[in-house]
């Protein structure tokens, strides 16, 4: 399996905020690749210099317009997108938890944002993004086992799915 090695290949570091409210969980619709038109836990880039709960807290407020409080790291996954058989991307994931305490949901540029039922998530199969449902299923709805994983999701047939997650 190739290894990052050039500017282009950088590990991206991204803080993602697991909300579960009164509706369900919160997920956004990506507008963007990877995982573009897939439902996925909100979060983004850490910027440098900028502490874990400072980014998660910002990109929640950025992509659904609401305020957020810290409550707990879940864990990190370590990701691998494959694209026919060439690394397309890689990520190190950081899932935490969080609770609302204001703001208004709203659409971002980021995609469309909306309350699931936890029931609906877990039954998520081909409208989830493959790794967040894993996450979610192993960091967030149980707190048992491990809270780091490796992860490969590769793209086949413009579909994507997790091929390890160990």
């Amino acid at each position: 399996m190739p290894v990052p090695s050039g500017p282009d290949e950088r590990v991206v570091v991204t803080a993602l905020g697991a909300v579960l409210g009164p509706s369900g969980l919160l997920l956004i619709r990506r507008n963007v690749e990877p995982f573009a038109g897939l439902w996925g836990i909100p979060g983004g880039k850490m910027r440098p210099g900028e502490h874990l709960d400072a980014a998660v807290r910002r990109e929640l407020y950025e992509e659904t317009g609401i305020r957020v409080s810290f409550q707990e790291l879940c864990g990190v996954v370590t990701e691998r997108v494959m694209d026919r058989g060439r690394l397309s991307a890689s990520y190190l994931l950081m899932l935490c938890r969080l609770k609302r305490t204001g703001g208004r949901l709203r659409r971002s540029a980021e995609g469309e944002v909306r309350w699931f039922p936890t029931d609906d998530v877990r039954a998520m199969k081909r409208s989830l993004i493959p790794s967040d449902r894993m996450m979610l299923d192993r960091l967030f709805f149980r707190k048992s086992g491990s809270r780091y994983y490796r992860c490969v999701v590769r793209r086949r047939s413009g579909r994507y799915e997790v091929a390890s997650f160990k």
